[in-house]
């Protein structure tokens, strides 16, 4: 790796999912559960990429388009969903969001040539993966945009 670069290569696994024609790689030690057919409420806030609200373990969840927030157009939303629950940072309780997906396919092995993207980005470039162009999600990014994190401050309500 260059000197001065932003990014941050880490082994580990994680799970490959996919969005329309689009795969993501999420850090399966984020990951905290996979929710399949998770009904998904539409609510008077918009946020960039956020779909709506979920109900899990008794709580509100906050719930994203993966699409989105890598740059490209959403999912086709539907009432249900997959919903990839992840967890960010280290807040006493954590704080947890959904990226809603088309499917989940497997969980692979990382190794140094599979670069997480630079702090301040919430997905990395393309890079191949076994045959396939994935992103990898940066979860702690989602966290840190903004003061609050997306789930937070960048939510406003809609009129």
């Amino acid at each position: 790796m260059a000197a001065g670069s932003n990014h941050a290569n880490q082994t580990g696994k994680a799970l490959m999912v996919r969005c329309a024609s689009e795969f993501f790689l999420v850090d399966l030690d984020r990951v905290r559960r996979m929710e399949d057919r998770l009904t998904i409420h539409t609510a008077p806030i918009s946020a960039r990429g956020f779909l709506g609200l979920a109900r899990f373990g008794g709580e509100a969840l906050t719930i994203f388009s993966p699409e989105v927030l890598a740059g490209g157009r959403p999912c086709a939303r539907q009432k249900e969903m997959t919903v990839v629950v992840v967890e960010i940072g280290g807040a006493d309780p954590p704080q947890r969001l959904g990226l809603a997906v088309d499917e989940a396919l497997e969980i692979v092995s990382l190794d140094e040539t599979c670069p997480t993207q630079a702090v301040d980005r919430i997905v990395s470039e393309y890079f191949d993966l076994g045959g396939r162009q994935a992103r990898r999600f940066n979860i702690e990014a989602l966290g840190t945009q903004g003061e609050t994190g997306l789930i937070g401050e960048d939510i406003e309500e809609r009129e």
